[in-house]
């Protein structure tokens, strides 16, 4: 059983352990699901939240990612409430499948606001009581599959989706974490199946995300585009509330800057933080715009604020390139301090640290920071997770531990689903240059380059560099 009063003793107000990449919305619906019982008031007369719709938070590609806004004080506390009357009540009735399954949705409400991935530990324990209790109550077999996709448990969240789908061939959490899974998997195939079905059952702001992305994978730049504008607009039609419209815009400007058009991200970055001025995210993007065009101190002020709202481990690391690249009095130590920050976030996951495996894997090679390690975390991502920034992050590991001849066939393994991502053809073209192929090595630098300068701007610095050198 989880002991509630252990965990809030132990629960960071803005943990730094939270994954990106991949990233999702923590979109709650007001609906009461299939099976639900009517709501006992909590101890002061106050009703706790309704039960989310498990398909509502699955709106982008890792459940695990946190929602655009750090939740308030008073949503923390709304959260943490309903965390402990619906733990209570699982725990003098273990038999109690309903409070079992609401406190596991409590659960992941609490790791979408705040990052802590311990809760999504907690959810998967009151799941698994919730399913012990009733091994057919539709809706935790649901839950079951978001949590196991947000702890990276791809093929278990994959083999729970084909069982619930066996039965209920329509259900949208089912589908949606069949395509969540399949694409993490590498199955493209199966993430198209999914989601085209998802989108004929319950077309959303939600589908429509995971068909951008998943047209991005496949190199359908244009599609991609066009599919997450239309999820901006349908988000506007379903009144998901501002920090949810805000992560959406986010997800635009993602999507406009990674295909070339740096311009229009940085006014859907904008929409983001009108929309919602705590959207980190949106800062991110903005830092990213800022940095691209060499304004080095706004996007550091930028990462500044976002950081503050939550430390994200992808934006301490690009803080602290941008404190290399600008090289002024104090930011040889503000940089220090930033690594021993990203270096110290597996250590904070405990039981779920396999979830940072791809990004320290990365972090470790890029820097050239015990690349014997960067490759031990990319062989072990790769042996669960091959999708096509899995084989990229093995081919830079296998680069940086001085293998060039076995990076250049996992980043041709990459470079096969066709994305068109500036930082696939800058490692490529890393990797090419190693192997003696200048041809090739200026092509794809040249091309991550025009592409999207913005991918990573001491990369980008680098890759100048070495085109220079190539000449």
């Amino acid at each position: 059983m989880i002991d509630i009063t252990r965990r809030f003793a132990t629960l960071p107000r803005i943990p730094l352990g939270i994954l990106v990449l991949t990233i999702a919305i923590a979109t709650v619906s007001q609906a009461i699901p299939r099976g639900s019982v009517t709501l006992a008031p909590r101890a002061g007369g106050t009703l706790p939240s309704p039960l989310p719709d498990p398909a509502a938070g699955l709106a982008g590609l890792d459940p695990l990612a946190p929602s655009g806004a750090v939740a308030t004080t008073q949503d923390l506390d709304r959260i943490r409430a309903d965390v402990t009357f619906w733990g209570g009540r699982f725990a003098l009735s273990p038999r109690d499948f309903i409070s079992a399954t609401r406190l596991a949705a409590s659960e992941i409400e609490l790791a979408r606001a705040t990052g802590d991935i311990s809760a999504y530990l907690a959810a998967s324990t009151a799941i698994d009581g919730a399913i012990t209790a009733d091994p057919d109550y539709a809706t935790a077999q649901d839950y079951r599959g978001v949590v196991q996709v947000a702890l990276h448990q791809f093929e278990a969240a994959r083999d729970n989706s084909i069982a619930i789908l066996a039965n209920r061939s329509d259900d949208p959490t089912a589908l949606a974490t069949m395509g969540d899974a399949s694409l993490e998997l590498g199955d493209v195939t199966a993430a198209e199946k999914a989601y085209t079905r998802l989108a004929a059952t319950a077309d959303s702001a939600a589908v429509r995300v995971r068909r951008s992305h998943l047209a991005f994978i496949e190199g359908r730049t244009a599609d991609a585009v066009s599919l997450s504008r239309a999820a901006v607009s349908a988000a506007r039609d379903e009144d998901t509330g501002s920090s949810a419209l805000a992560w959406y815009e986010y997800q635009l400007g993602d999507t406009l800057i990674a295909t070339g058009d740096r311009p229009a991200a940085a006014t859907a970055y904008a929409a983001a933080v009108a929309a919602d001025p705590r959207s980190h995210l949106a800062r991110w993007g903005l830092a990213r715009v800022a940095a691209a065009d060499g304004h080095l101190d706004e996007a550091i002020a930028q990462l500044d604020k976002a950081i503050a709202i939550v430390p994200l481990p992808e934006s301490v690391a690009r803080r602290a390139d941008l404190f290399r690249l600008r090289d002024a009095p104090g930011d040889a130590r503000h940089e220090a301090d930033d690594r021993r920050t990203v270096l110290a976030i597996a250590q904070l996951a405990g039981a779920a640290a396999n979830v940072y495996d791809r990004t320290l894997a990365l972090y470790l090679a890029g820097s050239g920071n015990d690349p014997a390690r960067a490759l031990m975390l990319a062989e072990r991502e790769i042996a669960v997770r091959k999708d096509v920034y899995g084989y990229d992050a093995l081919a830079w590991a296998l680069l940086a531990d001085g293998r060039p001849a076995e990076a250049d066939a996992a980043m041709t393994t990459a470079l096969a689903f066709g994305t068109r991502d500036a930082k696939l053809l800058y490692h490529a073209g890393m990797i090419a240059a190693t192997q003696g192929d200048g041809w090739r090595a200026r092509t794809l630098l040249t091309d991550a380059l025009s592409l999207d300068a913005s991918f990573d701007p001491l990369a980008a610095s680098l890759a100048r560099t070495r085109l220079e050198q190539l000449r």
